[in-house]
Order: C-alpha cells, then sequence, then structure tokens
C-alpha cells in the first residue's frame, strides 16, 4: 500500500513562528475571561436588560473576547498540522499529540475532580449537576475525565478533546482541501454546523463528537490556508488595523444586542452573531498578531516571554481561580464587578493565575532537566 504524498512543498515566511509565539498567550489570556466568576453574562443575555456601559461591558468580555481565543488558536493548529504531517508523518503525528493533548486532558482533569469537583459535589449537588461524580460513579468519573459527551470537570480542557480529534480527520481534511471544487461546499457545510451549533462531524460517535464544531471549521481553515500557500502574518498594516477595528465593532456591536434582546426570544438572531463574532475574532487576531510581528516593541517582548508559559496558564487557570475566589470569599466582602473590589478581584486572580503557570512550569522544566543530567 502506497504511503501518500502530503508534501506541497510551501514554507511559512520566517516570522510566522515568532508571530504565533506572541499572540499564543494573549489568546489564552482572552479564554480565560470566560471563567471570571464574577461575571454572569448569561442572565443578562437570557432577559433583556438595560443597555448601559456597565452591562455592556459584561457582556463584551465573556460574549466576545472569551470567545475570541478558541478560533485562531485551532486555525494555527491546522495550519501547523500540515507541516508536522509533512515532517512525521499521520502516526507519529498522533503519538505527539497524544502526549501533548490527551495525557494532559487526563492528568488535569483527574487532579481537577479529586481537588475540587468530587469535595464540592459532596457537599452540594448541583455543583456540576450534568456529571456523577460524588458518590464514586466509574462512568462520570471517565466522562469527566475524557469529556466524554460532557463538559469536563476541568471545563476549558474541551478544548483538548476537540483538538486532537482534529488531528484524528487531518488526512481527511487535508484531502479535501486538495479538491478545490469541494472547498467551498466544505466550507458552507461547516459553517452551518456551527452556527446551529451541531455536534457530529458525521455521525454521533465519539470521538467525532464535538462540544464547539467552530473548532474544526478554523481548524480546517488553517489547512486551507496553508494548502492555498498562505501566510499567517499580513503585511499591510492598514488592513491589519481595519480587522482589529472591525473586530472590535462587531463584537461590541453584537454585545450591545446581546444586553437588550432576551436570547430565547431570538434563538436564530443570536446563533448568527455569534458565529460572525467568531469569523470577526479571527481576522481581528490575525491583524494583531500581524502588528505584534511587524512591530516590535515591549508587548511583543512581554508576550514573547509569556509564551512558554501560555499552555500551562490554560491547563492550570481554573485551580487558581476556583482556590482565589474561595479565599477571597472566606476573607473579604463579595466584590462587586463595577467596583475597586471587583477590579482588584479580577486583576489579582489573572496575576496570580500567570505567577502559578510560571512557576508550575519553571518546576517542571528543572524536574526534568535534572532527570536527563542523571540518566
Amino acid at each position: 500500500m502506497a504511503i501518500p504524498d502530503w508534501k506541497t512543498g510551501f514554507e511559512p515566511a520566517p516570522d510566522t513562528s515568532a508571530a504565533i509565539r506572541m499572540i499564543r498567550p494573549l489568546l489564552i489570556l482572552f479564554m480565560t475571561f470566560a471563567h471570571l466568576f464574577i461575571i454572569n453574562h448569561v442572565g443578562w443575555m437570557n432577559s433583556a436588560a438595560t443597555l448601559d456601559f456597565d452591562n455592556w461591558l459584561m457582556v463584551f468580555l465573556k460574549a466576545g473576547l472569551a470567545k475570541s481565543g478558541v478560533p485562531l488558536l485551532s486555525l494555527i493548529s491546522g495550519y501547523l498540522a500540515v507541516v508536522s504531517l509533512e515532517r512525521y508523518g499521520y502516526f507519529r503525528v498522533l503519538w505527539r499529540k497524544a502526549k501533548r493533548l490527551v495525557w494532559p486532558l487526563f492528568w488535569f482533569n483527574l487532579l481537577f475532580i479529586i481537588l475540587i469537583t468530587y469535595p464540592a459535589q459532596s457537599q452540594d449537588p448541583m455543583v456540576r449537576p450534568d456529571l456523577e461524580i460524588y458518590p464514586f460513579n466509574l462512568y462520570g468519573w471517565f466522562q469527566a475525565t475524557f469529556a466524554y459527551y460532557k463538559l469536563p470537570a476541568n471545563e476549558p480542557l474541551y478544548f483538548l478533546k476537540d483538538l486532537y480529534t482534529c488531528f484524528l480527520l487531518l488526512p481527511l481534511l487535508l484531502a479535501l482541501s486538495r479538491i478545490k471544487v469541494l472547498n467551498m461546499l466544505v466550507i458552507i457545510w461547516m459553517a452551518y454546523k456551527c452556527i446551529y451549533l451541531k455536534s457530529a462531524f458525521f455521525f454521533e460517535v465519539f470521538p467525532l463528537w464535538f462540544i464547539r464544531f467552530d473548532i474544526v471549521f478554523a481548524f480546517y481553515i488553517g489547512i486551507l490556508l496553508y494548502t492555498w500557500q498562505k501566510d499567517l502574518v499580513i503585511r499591510n498594516q492598514r488592513i491589519n488595523l481595519a480587522l482589529v477595528g472591525l473586530f472590535l465593532a462587531a463584537t461590541g456591536l453584537a454585545s450591545a444586542m446581546y444586553v437588550v434582546l432576551a436570547r430565547p426570544e431570538h434563538v436564530n438572531l443570536f446563533l448568527w452573531a455569534d458565529f460572525v463574532v467568531k469569523v470577526c475574532s479571527v481576522a481581528g487576531c490575525v491583524g494583531i498578531m500581524s502588528l505584534l510581528a511587524s512591530q516590535p516593541g515591549r508587548i511583543s517582548r512581554v508576550l514573547h516571554w509569556l509564551s512558554p508559559y501560555a499552555y500551562t496558564l490554560f491547563l492550570t487557570h481554573l485551580f487558581t481561580f476556583y482556590f482565589f475566589t474561595r479565599g477571597y470569599r472566606d476573607y473579604l466582602p463579595s466584590p462587586q464587578f463595577f467596583e475597586i473590589s471587583g477590579v482588584l478581584y479580577i486583576l489579582s486572580m489573572l496575576l496570580l493565575a500567570i505567577a502559578v503557570s510560571i512557576l508550575l512550569k519553571s518546576a517542571w522544566s528543572w524536574l526534568l532537566a535534572k532527570r536527563r543530567a542523571s540518566a
């Protein structure tokens, strides 16, 4: 049986890697906004409210910026997946990504169950009632660990499960990307599934079931861009500024709509608005990434320095948020989002989460270096 030749002969621009390193921590920081416990944006979106700056900002952060990290990270993963496939072959890619994605999915969910979900559910059954954790239930623990038709215990780690499924589908997606007459049909089909929150790629069979279908959609767009030999970094600064402006305008307008309209009464409108915001977020974040790459400065240097710790921040921020919030409420009055206490609470929690990720990553790297030296 002949082994498929995936090579395209395309080499991304030399500054692509640096651009990705700089945007990664910013995208993951955006993702952490979704888990700021002090902000309850769902209540505002489910019932029409007064449009004022406080309500708008709350929705803008959690329904806008917080959703902007996953699509571009997925697109970048698809773009780089073709490079990995050319270099290592399919099965080596799956093995490498299993160590990078599935292994952390297992350990950081299991640790979250033991430290947080199990004790919390033993005291209050309404903590994650969708998961059967307490009393001990093997199937419930399996679901919570591997995101088996449920959000996992450590909720943001669903991204790891969905992203690994994308790599399982990589040869099929790459083959489709090379059939030009099918490209637009596949894009429309995937967009439809994204808009109407469909989960199955073909059938409702795990793992080909996505918690967020926009992940595989963005992954496929990344593959297309590589197949079409397009750079991720845009050189025209006016275009970059326009893309960033489009992203902020679309997210701002959608956030205003989310506040003044009740979601249950305008379901289709909200679904389409969510999709438009995600598309604009990809364009806007590409613009930000390109600006950072073309105009290096203090912000670029800070993001470049934080980049090695970004993945650890993604894996651990919910631990930090949970224990910080519990400690804060034990000793201090409940913070108010629109007051000084709320600002200090959010900034302190974010800074602590970043510090914890730096300490953990540094400690792990030191242990690995020591182990190699003694081998």
